[in-house]
């Protein structure tokens, strides 16, 4: 019976990521003609290496608000 040789195949290591939801309330009652928002919540959270990686906006109270999704490296 003719064996197959084995071949030392190098180790794929993944990346692990861990998640977080912001809700940027204080942002629900801007105008279009006001200065720019400044979100200094995700300003800490980008210092702590957390990156925005989705957008979309929660619904109540007849107002939206925009709710970012953070994303960063396990370590």
């Amino acid at each position: 019976m003719a064996t197959t040789p084995m071949m030392d195949v190098p180790t794929i290591q993944t990346t692990r990521f861990e998640y977080l939801v912001v809700p940027l309330k204080d942002a629900k009652n801007l105008k279009k003609e006001e200065d720019v928002f400044v979100p200094e919540l995700l300003n800490e959270r980008g210092e702590e290496g957390w990156e925005a990686v989705g957008l979309t906006l929660k619904y109540g109270d007849l107002m939206a608000w925009p709710i970012v999704l953070l994303k960063r490296p396990i370590r």
